[in-house]
């Protein structure tokens, strides 16, 4: 049938007794597996640990607020970018500007125009 975790405590605790020189019966060996095997199944009422579930959540809370952050600082730094061509390249200031990743700029209005 295999290996079971009563198994596995009673294994530990046998071990430590020897060890410690504690003698028990297998009677009394049975008794304290069973202790300590509830007392690990109980842990979580002892000391709370949160559902994994609850950190995950937590986790990507996190990075959300760290993306949203560098899409605000990007926004931020791309109006920036188009303010500065604008006065460069003398644009009126309510002017429609673009810059494209190879460095082209574009105006917008009634058509697209390539400036630079």
């Amino acid at each position: 049938m295999g290996y079971k975790q009563r198994d596995y405590w009673e294994e530990c605790l046998a071990s430590s007794f020897e060890e410690h020189g504690v003698t028990t019966t297998p009677e009394q060996l049975k008794a304290i597996t069973t202790d300590v095997e509830n007392g690990h199944d109980n842990i979580g009422i002892a000391f709370y640990s949160p559902p994994l579930s609850d950190r995950i959540s937590d986790i990507k809370k996190e990075w959300k607020m760290k993306y949203e952050s560098l899409e605000r600082e990007f926004a931020k730094y791309r109006g920036n970018a188009e303010t500065a061509v604008k006065v460069a390249l003398h644009q009126y200031s309510d002017a429609q500007v673009s810059i494209e990743e190879n460095g082209e700029v574009f105006r917008h209005g009634g058509r697209t125009e390539r400036i630079q």
